[in-house]
């Protein structure tokens, strides 16, 4: 071992202890500071979860955080900490950056709780100790801001090719969707679909944009039969593109909170907030006629860490029955679909949908985590458009912010029919 490894034993750590007890889906918000740059993290924070956070060079760390305690170890407890970190040979049980490292410690259960957290950041291509979220720490933190920039208004105007349509039930996601939208740039067309009881939402979308067009819908089919309504009636006919969102939260089937906010932010990233993104998804569409859909590509399933059963669900026969009636037999069908219903298309690549007519055919909400008309109809989308004859494609914001390109979509691959 060389000297100066044998000495970064001996540099000091930090114990960061919890302060008091907090929901248990509650995530920690700290800044570290080393000797090269500031890292904003969330951890996930129970009363028996605690942290060591390790410095990597000369120097010592900044933490503020008024979540825990911060202590600064002394030698013989740091090398311990350091001896730990060493055996932690699996990457999700430590964050690493160029200036300092991170690991929990507390009841296996506990430690748990950070290696999962951990492990879903990664999944959804938002590791928390990867270069994205450094640049981008509205992932984190979201698009909530009254001062930003403000570029296009929602139309209607003469003429708009785009249409950016938000289906939004949980008011308190209108913060980041509006916050990504007074950023564009591009021009659009806004209409939002919302439930009854929502005129608080309904005030505020019309501040921020004076022409958008609401419709207040029955709460039934989640998203999706409000779109599919809108698409049936001809609505959507006007425009050549229409970019899908909604406001995502994602608390069923036992998820925490936070994990539906990353999860929705991470799809807006990847659909309009990463810088040049929405631009060039319609020139891409503008280049291609052959593309009928374009969709987050770390959501696109199934995937490498997402198999076809997982993806399927209960939802295989349902989905096969609807699209016989599409026109396309069981045996030629081929699932392939962006996990969340939230994409950029071509109205007329969805004509085959369209034609069921399955806007008339949802129940009221009965709260199901699976297994409805809206989950079998969200692995129709990507099936209606090659049988209109398109095709998808994929769209990265990870790219978009990291290699600086503007985010050019991928066709990676391509649905077919058999």
């Amino acid at each position: 071992m060389s000297m100066s490894r044998f000495r970064s034993f001996f540099r000091r750590a930090y114990r960061l202890r919890p302060l008091e007890p907090q929901a248990h889906d509650h995530i920690a918000q700290l800044r570290v500071e080393g000797r090269n740059e500031a890292r904003n993290l969330l951890l996930p924070y129970s009363i028996g979860l605690g942290y060591f956070a390790l410095p990597a060079g000369a120097g010592g760390l900044v933490i503020e955080t008024a979540d825990f305690s911060v202590e600064r170890l002394d030698a013989l407890t740091s090398l311990w900490a350091r001896l730990r970190l060493a055996l932690l040979f699996k990457k999700k049980k430590s964050l690493v950056f160029p200036d300092f490292s991170v690991f929990c410690y507390g009841p296996k259960p506990e430690r748990k709780r950070f290696t999962t957290f951990n492990q879903h950041m990664f999944n959804i291509g938002v590791s928390l100790d990867g270069d994205l979220i450094a640049a981008h720490p509205e992932l984190l933190d979201g698009w909530d801001d009254e001062t930003a920039p403000r570029g296009a208004r929602g139309g209607p105007t003469v003429g708009n090719p785009l249409a950016i349509v938000v289906h939004l039930y949980y008011e308190e996601t209108w913060g980041d969707i509006g916050g990504v939208l007074r950023r564009l740039s591009v021009p659009f067309d806004l209409i939002v679909t919302t439930t009854p009881g929502r005129e608080r939402l309904v005030e505020s979308i019309r501040r921020e944009f004076p022409r958008a067009e609401i419709e207040v819908m029955d709460n039934r089919g989640r998203d999706v039969r409000p779109f599919l309504t809108l698409l049936e009636r001809g609505r959507l006919d006007r425009y050549r593109y229409v970019c899908k969102l909604h406001g995502k939260k994602s608390t069923d089937g036992g998820r925490k909170s936070y994990m539906g906010s990353l999860w929705r932010r991470r799809l807006l990233f990847d659909l309009l907030a990463a810088p040049g993104l929405a631009q060039s998804i319609l020139d891409l569409f503008e280049r291609d006629p052959s593309i009928g859909m374009v969709g987050p590509g770390a959501f696109r399933l199934p995937s490498r860490t997402y198999s076809e059963a997982l993806s399927w669900s209960t939802n295989r026969e349902r989905v096969l029955e609807l699209a016989e009636r599409m026109g396309v037999p069981r045996d030629r069908f081929r699932l392939d679909f962006f996990g969340g219903t939230m994409f950029w298309v071509r109205p007329e690549a969805l004509a085959p949908l369209r034609s069921l007519a399955l806007s008339a055919e949802f129940p009221e909400e009965k709260g199901l985590l699976d297994g409805g008309l809206e989950h079998a109809t969200e692995r129709l989308f990507g099936a209606a458009v090659v049988a209109a004859g398109y095709r998808l494609a994929d769209s990265d914001g990870y790219s978009a912010a990291i290699a600086g390109s503007g985010g050019a979509p991928t066709d990676e691959r391509r649905t077919g029919l058999g």
